[in-house]
């Protein structure tokens, strides 16, 4: 079954309804100077709560590994997630050290871009790709380049980037991705999730 990831939790409440909706992923800001990040205190308590089958995932970006592993022993999380510019060996020895599952993010705009991942196989466990692109009025729209490319790429990968229960459908249609992840999209504020639109999403893509 397709899997979803909900991010940028940031309250036990949201945590809990979208793991009672059936979230498989949840993710929470750990950069510096994200308006979503938590404090280590909450995510620790968060995890310590949730279910074995929902895997809690501790996004940073170019924090150097005695950060992350800080973190990770202080919180209990069993992945990560690396949206900075963290080359291949510093993902393989974060993983090896740590023992966690490791996400790297990449923005995905052309096809051609999709090359620079090939350097990550064999040293991360999933790409998160962001198929979303703003334009100079923030406009966000997504990109429909040729997504077959994504079926030669050995390691499973989250799609991301305004993705919603509207057009969940035609995404996992071009991208057959391992999962699908919303953030924004299901915002009642920014740093609270709306309920009926994060029910509406992990239902719309767990029935495809």
């Amino acid at each position: 079954m397709l899997k979803v990831k909900i991010c940028g939790i940031t309250n036990y409440d949201d945590a809990l309804s979208a793991t009672n909706l059936g979230a498989d992923y949840l993710g929470f800001h750990l950069i510096k100077d994200s308006p979503k990040k938590v404090s280590d205190k909450m995510l620790k308590d968060v995890n310590e709560k949730l279910p074995p089958f929902v895997l809690a995932v501790g996004i940073f970006a170019d924090s150097d590994q005695k950060t992350i592993t800080k973190v990770v022993k202080k919180t209990g999380i069993k992945a990560v997630q690396l949206n900075g510019n963290e080359t291949p060996e510093f993902c393989k020895a974060l993983s090896i050290s740590l023992g966690v599952k490791v996400l790297k993010y990449m923005k995905f705009t052309t096809v051609e871009e999709l090359a620079q991942l090939q350097a990550y196989v064999g040293n991360v466990d999933y790409f998160v790709l962001d198929i979303s692109s703003t334009d100079e009025n923030g406009n966000i729209s997504i990109v429909t380049d040729n997504l077959s490319t994504l079926e030669n790429i050995s390691v499973p990968c989250f799609i991301t980037g305004g993705i919603s229960s509207d057009n969940v459908e035609e995404i996992v249609e071009k991208y057959k991705p391992y999962a699908v992840e919303a953030d924004s999209s299901i915002e009642r504020l920014q740093r609270r999730k709306d309920f009926n639109k994060t029910a509406e999403f992990i239902k719309s893509a767990h029935s495809l």
